[in-house]
């Protein structure tokens, strides 16, 4: 048994069996990925290192060390120059990451072929009105791929664990997949502008809903969407 094993264990009143399906129901993500986390195949970002150290009652420190040694977390030591944390999506459509250090450079290079979008737990308020605890990991992806995305985001108001590539764009897009701010919370669905009302569809063309303009307010076009095919039924 590992270090985090024993620390699931403790914090799940002494019984292992459950612990991690319990974890990642409070953390949102797939059992596969805390089991992932446990064989020291999958590192977890700073932001669930940070929401496991509140459940486990711990500080991010000591839930770092329960990780194999060669996980690392530069946005938790002082190192110096910039830095951040480097995401990458598995061929199979499964979520990973992988902390790196960026160097300093005393020229500035080439416009890259790659963008850092942050995954965010929260939809801001309006683009890029978020904060760092909003984050939940970073994701370095082609830029081809991005398609003027800026952030990542799962749908609140469903239990579908796909994310979207959002570009933000304050105002409706008919017939789009959209971001947008509900009296329930965020929510991505297709937008159809229908007389006077707003009509929101799901994407399988169910209607969600129909609401007056006022009452949603757009926050980005879904220009990409990523399915996780871990933990399928």
């Amino acid at each position: 048994m590992n270090k985090f094993e024993k620390q699931l264990e403790k914090w799940n009143g002494g019984i292992l069996r459950g612990a991690q399906a319990k974890l990642a129901r409070l953390l949102r993500v797939s059992t596969a990925t805390v089991a992932l986390w446990t064989t020291g195949k999958r590192r977890p970002s700073k932001g669930y290192v940070a929401q496991m150290a509140q459940l486990f009652g711990l500080d991010a420190y000591d839930v770092m060390r329960l990780f194999p040694a060669n996980t690392t977390y530069p946005d938790l030591q002082p190192q110096p120059g910039p830095r951040s944390l480097r995401d990458a999506q598995t061929p199979e459509n499964t979520y990973s990451t992988d902390n790196e250090p960026h160097r300093n450079q005393e020229h500035s290079a080439p416009q890259s072929n790659s963008v850092s979008l942050p995954f965010l737990t929260r939809s801001p308020e309006k683009y890029p009105d978020f904060e760092e605890g909003d984050v939940a990991e970073w994701w370095t992806v082609p830029r081809r791929c991005a398609k003027g995305a800026k952030f990542l985001i799962r749908d609140g108001q469903s239990t579908s664990e796909d994310l979207y590539f959002i570009r933000p764009e304050e105002n409706f897009v008919d017939g789009q997949l959209m971001l947008l701010h509900t009296p329930a919370g965020h929510t991505v669905k297709r937008v159809r502008l229908e007389n006077t009302r707003i009509v929101l569809y799901t994407e399988q063309n169910s209607v969600f809903g129909a609401f007056l303009p006022y009452q949603l307010r757009p926050l980005g076009v879904a220009v990409q969407k990523i399915t996780n095919t871990e933990q399928r039924p």
